[in-house]
Order: C-alpha cells, then structure tokens, then sequence
C-alpha cells in the first residue's frame, strides 16, 4: 500500500539524516509553524476558525494587521491577548529538548569549528562597531553578553518564543519577532527603547465567546468558552483559545535576558490594554503581521543571525572538509522566509565547495524546488514534526553508541 511504502521511504530517510547529523561541524536547525504544531498549537490555516470570528467574517489575514488596533482594540487585544496566554501556557514538545541535544553534541564534537566561527564574528562585530549606533541600541530589548555564537543555529519563524525554553538566546533568530517583545504603536514615538519584554506576571483577560479584551479586565468573566458563541465543531483541532495540553510548561524563557528597560511596558492595575511608558499609546506585539509598515524588530538580534551565517561561509571557504547540515521542519509555502533561507544557505555553502546537506521534515511539502537544492543534497522526509525527529534520535543515539 501507498502508506506502507511512504512509511519504510521515511525510515529510509531518517537513516540517512542520522548519518549526515552524526558527521556535521555546522547545525542550522529552522523551524516553522508545523514546528510547534507538536505542542497543541494552531498551524495557520486552523487558529482563526472559532465562532466569534465566523460570525464576523474574518480570517486571520484580517485580525492579524496592525490597523485593528485603531479599528477595534478590545478584538486586536483579544486576538493578540489569547495568543500570548496560548503561548505561556503551552508545554514545548518534546522535540525541543532533542533538537537542543543536537546542537549540544555537535557544538560539543566541533569545539574547533565553534572557535573558528566565534573568532570571524567577533573581528566582524569589531570591525563593523555593529551594536554602536544610537539606533541599533533602540531597538535593542535585552543586552547579550557575549553577541558570537558556536557551530550551531536556530532561524524560526514561530511567534511563540518556545525556543528560549531550550537555547541561548545569541543562537537564535526570530525572523517575524515573536509574542514575548512589545512595541509603542504609535510610529512617532521616539523615546526611550523601541522594543520591551513582556512583563513575566502580566496576563490578559479575554471574552472566549466574543474572542474581545475589553479595556478594564473585571468587565468579562472568564468561564466563557468558544462553544457560548455557537457550536465548536472539533475538540482535536487546536485553534486560538483552544489549544492541547500536554503539561505545565517547565523552563519559561530561562535563556531571554532581561530587558534592557523593565519599566517600558505599563500596564494599569485592572487594565487589559498595555501602554508604552513614554508616550502612553497602546502597546502592540513586536511580530511582524499583514500589511505591517511600522514593525520594530531586534536589530541586534539580525546583525547576530547575519554575521554567523556569513562567519560559516567564510570558514567553508578556507576549509573545504566543513559539513554543514540544515534540518528544516514544518515549514510550509505560505510563507515561504524559512525554505527559502534552508535552499539558499545550502546553495551557498555548496558553492564554496564545502559539502551541505538540507534535511526537510514535512508532511505536505518534502520536496526542494526544480533548481534549487539537487536531490543530492536534500533528504525530504514526509512527515509530522516530533515522530521525525524521535525516529532520528533513536538512530542517532544507537549509532553513536549513546
């Protein structure tokens, strides 16, 4: 049967990811929606399917724009305001702590190439003056003492900030920002630092029946679920307010540093709506969302990303016997920023003639596209987030003779 012979073509693949792990000195691990998937959250097509916003008539390409916060703040806070309360309150999936172990034996294996990376980022950074200018340091929301980073990488376009749980923060790269940074709406606020933290005791209050945040929190009673406002049809399917537990979640955020300015997040006792401390207008997450002009990213966080990216590159160049292995799990096309970064970085390590392998873990789309990435270098394997990478962990550990 078909299902039988994807099944032992996914054995087969997870063998040869095991071995193209087991030999790497270079770990990039991009991760997209299908990625935390695993926890019992909602991939993109699912978190917007509850009553409230049905019965409104909006998609998530709707509630998810920066213009909802004029438009409609109590449905923008309710939105923005559930996914935080999803997000806290979600146990990663057990594949982060393998993935985290990944990283923690090749770093481990590739003392030399680790040293050789944070020596070409550190002259860069030098060179460069790359965390000097006044504007860099703005948008900068917590200080990271040492900015180079070992042999391995994160790039995720996942909002959840889950990987903090796991990795040191100068190892990753949130391409879309993520829920745990907040910003001042307003674009013409020029105080003060552009992006804050999240206060860690801060929890917003939302209306599931209506998916509303109104202004002042004691205004809703929080018993209300999706099914007040009409029949929920699928208790499996996580959507926003409705996600899959599976546990308390154990380390939160242990490796984000503390903001830079703890104070600039205000939140009024009994308010639902925080504020930015300078100009006091509403506060709204530093994720890049649908027709978004006025996102304030980490910028020290990209010169990072770039910098190590560049820094491998160059070591490849000078050593041609360098492996570079990407595994990149559910990504998918919609946005396409995570396949396109695994095809390129692969392309262009291939192109110093050093040898980089893209390990592709995903149930819809394993494949790399005519002209990218050669079948050579890419392992597609057809399936689910976690049951890939525990089949190549148990491979993985018995090869090794863990």
């Amino acid at each position: 049967t078909m299902a039988a012979k994807s099944d032992t073509n996914i054995d087969e693949s997870c063998v040869r990811a095991a071995k193209v792990l087991q030999e790497a000195d270079v770990l990039l691990i991009v991760t997209g929606a299908g990625f935390s998937a695993d926890s019992g959250l909602p991939i993109y097509n699912d978190i917007a399917q509850v009553p409230a916003y049905q019965n409104l008539g909006l998609e998530y390409s709707d509630i998810c724009q920066p213009q909802m916060l004029e438009k409609d703040p109590e449905l923008f806070y309710g939105f923005w305001g559930q996914c935080y309360t999803d997000y806290r309150n979600t146990r990663p999936h057990d594949g982060y702590s393998i993935v985290k172990e990944w990283r923690n034996r090749i770093v481990n294996k590739s003392a030399a190439v680790s040293k050789s990376i944070q020596q070409r980022m550190k002259e860069e950074f030098e060179s460069q003056k790359s965390f000097d200018s006044e504007e860099i340091k703005r948008q900068t929301p917590y200080l990271i003492e040492d900015p180079t980073a070992q042999a391995a990488y994160v790039f995720t376009s996942n909002c959840d900030a889950h990987f903090y749980d796991y990795f040191p923060a100068n190892e990753i790269h949130d391409c879309h920002g993520n829920i745990e940074l907040w910003q001042c709406s307003n674009r013409d606020c020029e105080e003060g630092t552009s992006i804050w933290r999240a206060a860690l005791d801060h929890s917003f209050v939302v209306d599931k029946s209506t998916m509303r945040a109104p202004q002042n929190k004691s205004y809703v009673s929080n018993a209300r679920s999706h099914s007040d406002a009409g029949k929920s049809d699928d208790k499996a399917t996580p959507r926003i307010g409705q996600t899959i537990h599976s546990g308390k979640r154990d380390n939160t955020l242990q490796y984000m540093p503390p903001a830079v300015d703890s104070d600039a997040w205000v939140c009024d006792k009994g308010s639902n709506w925080p504020r930015c401390k300078q100009c006091e207008s509403l506060a709204r997450p530093a994720i890049f969302m649908f027709g978004d002009f006025g996102w304030e990213y980490d910028k020290s966080q990209e010169i990072r990303w770039d910098a190590w990216r560049s820094s491998v590159l160059d070591l490849c160049q000078n050593d041609l016997s360098i492996k570079v292995c990407i595994v990149e799990i559910g990504c998918g096309m919609r946005v396409s920023t995570c396949r396109t970064t695994s095809e390129d970085f692969v392309e262009d390590v291939i192109k110093t003639g050093s040898n980089a392998t893209l390990v592709r873990i995903n149930p819809d789309f394993p494949t790399a596209p005519e002209g990218s990435v050669s079948e050579h270098n890419c392992i597609a394997i057809e399936s689910g987030a976690l049951r890939a990478i525990q089949k190549i962990e148990k491979l993985w550990s018995s090869n090794s003779g863990k």
